[in-house]
């Protein structure tokens, strides 16, 4: 990208505004990244802002200005990787879908729904195959950019997804087994006895 170059060397001039426009149309992807390693959005924030930081001042280290984001969003994923380390543990990413309106109550529960079967699917992938799918699917990533990423090589993220993607059509497309019915006790038939009140004599 021509622009992200000229703005690249802008800033390795020390045109702080020319980073900050760099930065800025790139900051939901690389939050997007922090969060799918993370599953926590708090910490996703701060590790792509982190990345900002470490970018300013490693600019000169970038040897092809218009690989940029790439280069970014491969310092947000070793920022996220090192965050789990140090967790030591690897929580599922937040797929939580927007809240819905309430003029629209039925399309809401559809879309609960349908964001729910995908939460359920998603957890069930391995994770490897769950970063691969949603850095390309959902983030838009080429898979050069997402090979960089995960720092493993194209023909392997393209295998990672194409088995995420099978895997995610067949659970999508499997019907939900039906509730059991809930088996209500039968009413006991009343005795037959006198109509009043039985009294002493």
């Amino acid at each position: 990208m021509e622009g992200q170059a000229a703005l690249v060397a802008l800033a390795r001039a020390g045109d702080a505004r020319a980073f900050e426009e760099l930065v800025r149309p790139l900051w939901p992807r690389a939050y997007r990244v922090a969060l799918h390693f993370t599953g926590d959005a708090g910490l996703a924030e701060d590790l792509a802002q982190e990345a900002m930081t470490r970018a300013w001042l490693r600019l000169g280290q970038l040897r092809d200005p218009s690989a940029f984001t790439g280069w970014l969003l491969r310092i947000v994923a070793n920022l996220a990787r090192n965050a789990l380390v140090r967790a030591r543990e690897t929580p599922l990413p937040d797929v939580r879908g927007e809240e819905c309106g309430p003029d629209d109550p039925d399309a809401g529960l559809v879309r609960q729904e349908q964001q729910r079967r995908l939460a359920a699917a998603l957890a069930a992938l391995r994770p490897p195959e769950r970063l691969a799918v949603l850095l390309v699917l959902r983030d838009e990533l080429g898979y050069r950019e997402a090979a960089g990423v995960l720092g493993i090589p194209i023909g392997s993220v393209k295998t990672l997804v194409h088995r995420a993607r099978a895997k995610l059509r067949q659970a999508l497309a499997a019907p939900e087994a039906p509730a059991a019915p809930v088996r209500r006790p039968l009413a006991a038939a009343p005795r037959e006895g006198p109509a009043g009140p039985v009294g002493t004599h």
